[in-house]
């Protein structure tokens, strides 16, 4: 693992001391890799990941969406293990450097439970505990994962401890660890999993799983963060969103930092127990996400209307006339209800409806602008669905709009890894549009718009994944390709980025 872009001290954040805290040993530059871990400690997969998804490399075979995961190789599958019938992988060598990793003290373990659904948390608990037995985990390892808060005191007091209590019995039974751990360090470890662990996702950020690391679990976070952390497979790397100063302290942000004050906040106290003193925090409802909860003058009766009758119902008696304020709170919390509604649909025809009309309603109360959550997040939702049930020219209209009103104000670095796939999807589907010979618009050229969108990307990626990535490689190798095509058809790159320039014009018009 590469140290060179950090080092780690005490942390104060908003004046009160916040444990550890890794901090910036140099000036950084955006897209810079910070450090580079080849594999985290532990990471479980989702149980519908399980049967998709090899348990070594992650490589997800299953999902592909227009063409956007071409970092897949094709005809590429995985083969269940034939010893505990749960764990599956790509190829003989993925399956041996798991096994050499520890699944070779975990399959027999597993084998008599192979028709139980054991959640990844359990599994990832029963892995650590195993190899750590076995004298696969190191003492300065052990010792910084056990330095990990298990917020045991908090799960009491949430009343959650009966639970954790209940999954521990069964992680130390399952692994046969009974003679090495006692139930409470084993609950310990499980609560640490709980309140500690990240998500482990592709490279285009599609969730996959769990997953903790010793080392990078340790940073802090903040709802304007500083720094990312991609992967590719196993491989972890913490990256500069922006530019850094030397002795800065490093963040990640554990939420969706797009979001409301007041949502973050819930979140964080939720899952992690603190409540944000990050500099964002401390505005409130001052900064850019909480615009909308400014626009009093924008209510409108229909608004108030509304609102009332949400918080009537809401309620067993009258309390009197709601504020304003109340009513903003109201509404807002009933467009977030669609947006989770429409997130449990099996159905994408209702999801559809449910989000349409939940969009409608926020263009229509003149509370909302496009970047203001859950806003964006319902136009996400939006294209997912859309494409699930084939609508493609719907889905990029949808696509249009977000990459012009949304996508640079919630995410305004050009490398923002977000901002970058996002666009890298888009790009996809106007090449699936223009092999279809769709006329999306009036003088719509949409290879020459992909083209355009793949020609960004191939500059951006870089800095957002790393040259090395996986998803990065994939994306030069469609740039070349389109360059190829493009400069055959226009015969000069004079005479195509004079086509490409006139089809900007266009793009940014398909996103009113």
């Amino acid at each position: 693992m590469s140290q060179d872009g950090y080092y780690i001290r005490d942390s104060t954040i908003g004046g009160q001391a916040a444990g550890k805290g890794f901090f910036s040993n140099r000036d950084l530059t955006g897209g810079e890799p910070i450090a580079i871990i080849q594999r985290p400690l532990m990471a479980s997969l989702e149980s519908e990941r399980l049967k998709d998804t090899c348990a070594n490399c992650y490589v997800w075979t299953e999902g592909s969406a227009i063409g956007s995961r071409l970092y897949v190789k094709r005809g590429i599958t995985v083969q269940m293990c034939a010893g505990c019938k749960r764990f599956r992988y790509c190829s003989k060598a993925c399956q041996k450097e798991a096994w050499n990793r520890g699944h070779k003290h975990e399959c027999k373990n597993l084998k008599p439970v192979a028709d139980k659904e054991l959640p990844k948390a359990v599994l990832g608990c029963m892995e650590i505990l195993v190899r750590r037995k076995q004298g696969l985990i190191d003492d300065q390892t052990w010792q910084l994962l056990c330095h990990l808060d298990s917020h045991i005191d908090d799960f009491k007091a949430n009343g959650n401890y009966d639970g954790i209590e209940l999954m521990a019995m069964g992680t130390s039974q399952f692994s046969a660890t009974q003679d090495t751990f006692n139930k409470d360090f084993v609950a310990q470890m499980y609560a640490r999993i709980l309140s500690n662990s990240m998500t482990l996702v592709t490279p285009t950020f599609e969730p996959l799983g769990i997953l903790i690391d010793a080392l990078l679990c340790h940073i802090n976070h903040s709802c304007h963060p500083n720094t990312y952390i991609v992967m590719d497979g196993p491989q972890m790397q913490l990256r500069a969103l922006r530019d850094i100063k030397k002795d800065e302290e490093l963040f990640i942000s554990y939420v969706d930092p797009t979001m409301p004050y007041l949502r973050r906040q819930s979140e964080l106290e939720q899952r992690w127990f603190f409540a944000c003193k990050c500099s964002k925090c401390q505005q409130g409802i001052a900064s850019q996400e909480d615009d909308w909860a400014r626009k009093l003058a924008s209510l409108t009766t229909h608004n108030r209307e509304l609102a009332n009758e949400e918080i009537k119902r809401a309620q067993d008696h009258s309390v009197g006339e709601p504020s304003d304020e109340q009513r903003l709170a109201t509404l807002q919390e009933k467009t977030f209800n669609s947006y989770e509604e429409a997130q449990q649909q099996s159905d994408p025809a209702e999801a559809i409806r449910t989000i349409e009309g939940a969009i409608a309603f926020c263009t229509e109360s003149n509370l909302w602008l496009a970047h203001h959550q859950p806003l964006p997040a319902l136009r996400d939702e939006l294209i997912v669905n859309m494409l699930a049930v084939g609508n493609y020219e719907g889905a990029w209209f949808e696509c249009a709009k977000r990459h012009r009103h949304a996508m640079p104000k919630l995410y305004p670095q050009i490398h923002h890894p977000i901002r970058v796939v996002q666009t890298w999807r888009m790009a996809m589907l106007a090449q699936y549009l223009a092999s279809t010979g769709t006329e999306v618009a009036v003088g719509a050229d949409m290879a020459l718009i992909a083209a355009m969108l793949i020609n960004t990307i191939s500059v951006t990626s870089r800095m957002s994944h790393g040259p090395d990535n996986a998803f990065t490689k994939s994306v030069q190798l469609k740039f070349s390709e389109v360059e190829g095509e493009l400069l055959g058809r226009f015969g000069s790159e004079d005479a195509m980025n004079a086509a490409i320039q006139r089809q900007v014009k266009l793009l940014s018009e398909m996103g009113k």
